[in-house]
């Protein structure tokens, strides 16, 4: 494709507004559409498009009215978890390439329904991994692979949050799909990456009902644990709440933590941080797990992925296989810490 790639937005909230800025910046790109229920999200993304240089964008208060323009070649999709699938059907029935941003869906179920919809067109549907488009988690994973670590033992997955509770659709695990699938969901696809492989069983236990004051809606899992088990014998613990404290908006408090975690026999990655770490007895010092340097927006590197798939009918990083096995991950969680038990992988498919 050698014109403009026009772009269309579907959500422009959050995470919508942000990419929205990110892709505004990219050369060859015209945003030409926005989509969006709230007023002040649509009057914002309008001025971020033309604070960029490009024309002001059409506004739509129905996305369903903007995929039927046929002068638009790709559409970024953030919309609440409970609305992807109907929007991501119809985006890629309307002929349309899609960045869908992750959770990819609720269930296996319709995951498998978007895979299915997904390899019957020719259409570029890529999931919003961000970090599949970053060096500084890819060049780790090729050394992973290729021995760095020795054999991959254990894992670890934290999420202490203080910062929240989040309230809102993300309160209520019917839209959000628990925080097991919409925030844990980035950390089970590093795993699954890593590892090269599904899990297959899940232990865990959790508990809700601590912010019913603050939302009485509220329906999702205030804090959880869980131990799962891959393929390769991989043991992974994860340990997800929402009870640490901090003033409100602080994510720099003693309590607040977040990481993703590897280790082996020779030695151990945290990936938050870039680093390799290894055994004592190997007598190696600890040293940056990537060679680039300097400012990078993987959100912005992902972007350019898809503008570039758009344009090369090139494969995504992150396809709706890498999406499926994802959710898959954070079902598997859910159901365990749901269950207070174990569960195989056989019984959620």
């Amino acid at each position: 494709m050698s014109e403009t790639v026009r772009i269309g937005f579907v959500g422009v909230g959050g995470r919508g507004g942000y990419l929205l800025k990110q892709m505004a910046t990219l050369p060859g790109v015209e945003v030409v559409a926005v989509a969006d229920t709230v007023p002040d999200n649509l009057a914002a993304a309008k001025k971020a498009v033309v604070a960029a240089g490009h024309a002001e964008p059409k506004e739509y208060t129905k996305w369903s009215e903007l995929l039927e323009r046929d002068d638009i070649h790709g559409v970024v999709s953030a919309l609440p978890i409970d609305l992807h699938l109907e929007n991501y059907l119809a985006t890629i029935a309307a002929g349309k390439d899609l960045y869908a941003e992750k959770p990819m869906c609720l269930t296996v179920k319709q995951c498998d329904e978007l895979v299915a919809a997904t390899e019957a067109s020719d259409r570029i549907v890529q999931i919003g991994f961000q970090r599949r488009a970053d060096p500084r988690f890819i060049e780790p994973m090729e050394a992973i692979w290729a021995g760095e670590l020795g054999d991959l033992v254990e894992g670890r997955i934290a999420w202490s949050n203080s910062w929240g509770p989040l309230k809102g659709w993300f309160g209520q695990k019917e839209r959000s799909g628990d925080w097991m699938v919409e925030q844990a969901v980035h950390n089970w696809d590093v795993m699954n990456w890593a590892n090269q492989c599904l899990p297959k069983q899940a232990v865990g236990f959790g508990r809700g009902g601590l912010y019913k004051d603050q939302q009485p809606e509220r329906t999702v899992t205030d804090y959880y644990s869980a131990l799962v088990e891959y393929e390769n014998g991989v043991i992974v613990n994860i340990l997800h709440s929402w009870v640490a404290p901090g003033q409100p908006g602080a994510y720099t408090t003693a309590f607040n933590d977040e990481y993703t975690r590897l280790f082996g026999t020779v030695g151990a990655i945290d990936f938050n941080s870039g680093t390799f770490s290894y055994r004592k007895e190997t007598g190696k010092p600890d040293r940056p797990a990537y060679s680039v340097t300097g400012e990078i927006s993987n959100s912005k590197l992902a972007l350019e992925d898809f503008v570039n798939s758009v344009q090369t009918r090139k494969p995504p990083r992150s396809g709706v296989k890498e999406g499926r096995d994802s959710v898959l991950a954070c079902v598997l969680v859910k159901e365990a810490v749901y269950r207070g038990g174990v569960v195989t992988l056989e019984e959620i498919q």
